[in-house]
């Protein structure tokens, strides 16, 4: 008994001996921890961005506003006609050619017709180069038809004389680039003559009376209103 007493006295010893040595050595550290007199390492590895911290790229962006489209236009190029001495921009009778009589477009109460005999403000006329997205020739020698009377003191765009599917003609509010309002003079030859081309055709004038049939006349000229 005495001597197990012995032995389990020298093994509590060495376990305290032990445990002190361990303490004074303090912890451990690794090869590659920074600050260890071991080789230097790289570091940690980086931790991936999580879901919250990772930016997300917008899916949609405001979309810019479509630009208004613009609406150049020039005068439509009528130089041929003023050579050929059709007036452009002056007051003027627009007459019958050749029938003997006077028959010139004339403004009405409810309508336009050629029934004008005498110089008076529903007779005279005037043309306008009319506006066009750009002068080719297919787009020469258009005008617009507007009765100076009628645009003298007109605050806004003034009147125009129209195309109807029959006839006779008729006086509204020009609005620019209208084709009901746009004419088209084509000269027959160079004596000054011409057509008025509309929408809906050529011009027929039968005994003063605009016509959708195949008879009457066709050709007519400008008288300047002042002579």
């Amino acid at each position: 008994m005495h001597r197990i007493a012995q032995h389990v006295a020298a093994a509590a010893a060495a376990a305290l001996t032990a445990a002190a040595l361990t303490g004074c050595a303090g912890p451990a550290t690794s090869a590659g921890s920074p600050g260890s007199g071991g080789t230097t390492g790289t570091g940690s590895a980086p931790v991936p961005p999580t879901a919250e911290t990772t930016p997300v790229a917008a899916t949609t962006s405001a979309a810019k506003p479509a630009a208004k489209p613009t609406s150049k236009t020039v005068p439509s190029d009528v130089s041929q006609l003023k050579r050929l001495g059709i007036d452009i921009g002056p007051g003027v009778l627009i007459d019958v050619a050749d029938d003997g009589v006077d028959r010139w477009m004339q403004i009405g109460e409810k309508s336009v017709d050629f029934t004008g005999t005498t110089k008076t403000d529903t007779t005279m006329m005037s043309f306008k180069p009319a506006r066009v997205a750009a002068n080719t020739e297919a787009t020469r020698n258009r005008v617009v038809i507007q009765p100076p009377f009628w645009n003298e003191d007109a605050e806004g765009p003034g009147y125009c004389v129209a195309d109807t599917p029959g006839a006779p003609l008729k006086l509204e509010l020009c609005d620019a680039g209208k084709p009901a309002q746009v004419w088209t003079v084509v000269p027959a030859g160079d004596s000054g003559q011409f057509e008025l081309k509309g929408r809906h055709g050529i011009l027929r004038v039968d005994g003063g009376k605009l016509t959708t049939g195949t008879t009457g006349r066709t050709g007519l000229q400008t008288i300047r209103f002042a002579e």
